[in-house]
């Protein structure tokens, strides 16, 4: 199997939900019946009601990051969940704006350095992001570890290829060249994450639980596959996240003055600290607009399980061993009222509010497998694009069509065609 022809099976789940969103469909691929959920009940029994017939299909990872939060069930998930949720849940909020806040601003100021570059520098956004995780839950600097700060992305990147291989199928994917890529990448990441092994210097409380619990027998703990998860799940979704945000207010400029004149008012008006984040927070425009970004850009727009026994949804059977792949854009009933479900509306989201299906609710998913980090996650992703918002101005340096590719989450092929320049009439934030 190619990569091309897995970008373009992916893409064909972007089809289906524009085709039919909210009804389920069966599609064939690599010889075997997958089938696509859009019915947001239908995804409430495979996500939540029914969650011990429909366990996780992520050894596509496990089999080149290892065993980690992410890819297990049962036990093994519990035991590992266990070592990084309480940081998750129990954080310094007033702190995890403060990182968050310096950040953005640093962020602001790399964007806005070429003014001439056509293409979103999503290489910049990644290293802040990556910045406030590492600092945030492991008091340490991101540039203190030797190792590029976009290696565990190029290694879920590799592993992506292997997403949809069934067993025997896709010999191509195995190449000798792919193979010694991901052992380099392998190599080069979990070497670098060495040095948080030394706790004299790197000490956090949740690298103090990892590293205890390889001394645990039955779960084969290890520390750099764990934190290697950890890196791509705690920064590559809110940097893809962020990419589209600004994607989306260069694409609408009349959405974009709107939320600047009301973000650059909290700023100017406030100082910066835990007033100025609750009034952010608060601030209904911008959670209408995450809101929406989340339910047209979900980070990981799909969630695939595999069904242990035969079962029957609303409108379609499914037999035991079929792969089945909850669609994240296709469940969001409350959107499909609208005339144009692909054009973002912060005036309908606001009315529809943030429950069941909508992009707030649905891209974190839900039930017992609900992103641990989803709380965190909203405070960062706010606190950034406010920054972003009334500091920068964004305008479209080509307008092409959307192309995506699949590595590992739905990224914009070629990137971002946005061009970023300060506001000259609003400059605090870089002073500060």
């Amino acid at each position: 199997m190619s990569q091309q022809f897995s970008n373009d099976f992916w893409n064909r789940m972007y089809e289906l939900a524009r085709e039919a969103p909210g009804r389920n469909a069966e599609v064939m691929h690599d010889g075997g019946r997958v089938v696509v959920v859009q019915d947001l009940d239908d995804a409430d029994a495979v996500l939540r009601k029914r969650l011990a017939n429909y366990p996780k299909n992520l050894q596509w990872f496990a089999q080149v990051g290892g065993q980690s939060r992410l890819t297990e069930d049962g036990d093994q998930w519990r035991f590992r969940a266990g070592l990084s949720q309480p940081s998750f849940s129990r954080y310094d909020h007033d702190r995890g704006y403060a990182i968050s806040a310096r950040q953005a601003r640093r962020m602001a100021g790399l964007l806005a350095a070429n003014t001439k570059a056509p293409l979103l520098d999503e290489d910049a956004i990644h290293h802040s992001i990556l910045s406030i995780f590492t600092e945030m839950f492991l008091d340490v600097e991101l540039d203190r570890i030797p190792m590029a700060h976009d290696g565990p992305s190029r290694l879920i990147e590799l592993a992506s290829r292997y997403t949809c291989i069934h067993r025997g199928q896709g010999q191509d994917a195995h190449t000798k060249e792919h193979i010694r890529q991901i052992l380099e990448s392998r190599r080069q990441v979990f070497g670098g994450m060495q040095c948080l092994r030394d706790a004299g210097e790197y000490d956090s409380a949740m690298m103090r639980r990892m590293l205890a619990a390889e001394a645990v027998p039955g779960y084969d703990f290890r520390f750099e596959k764990e934190m290697t998860t950890l890196f791509v799940a705690g920064a590559d979704t809110a940097s893809n996240s962020t990419g589209w945000a600004l994607h989306l207010l260069a694409t609408y400029p009349e959405l974009q003055e709107r939320l600047h004149a009301g973000q650059r008012a909290i700023h100017a008006s406030l100082p910066d600290g835990p007033e100025r984040c609750k009034a952010i927070l608060a601030d209904q425009d911008l959670k209408a607009f995450v809101s929406e970004l989340l339910r047209l850009h979900s980070p990981l727009p799909f969630v695939t399980r595999v069904a242990r026994a035969d079962d029957r949804l609303s409108d379609i059977d499914v037999h035991a061993g079929d792969v089945v792949i909850v669609s994240l854009i296709g469940v969001n009933r409350k959107a499909m009222a609208r005339p144009d479900f692909w054009i973002p509306d912060i005036d309908a989201a606001a009315r529809e509010g943030v429950g069941m299906g909508t992009g707030i609710h649905s891209s974190f998913t839900w039930g017992a497998r609900v992103c641990g980090g989803r709380n965190f996650a909203l405070l960062e992703l706010t606190t950034v694009l406010s920054f972003l918002i009334a500091e920068l101005r964004l305008e479209l340096s080509e307008d092409l069509p959307v192309e995506n590719e699949w590595v590992g989450q739905m990224r914009r092929k070629g990137g971002h065609r946005v061009r970023v320049t300060p506001r000259v009439l609003f400059s605090p934030i870089f002073d500060q």
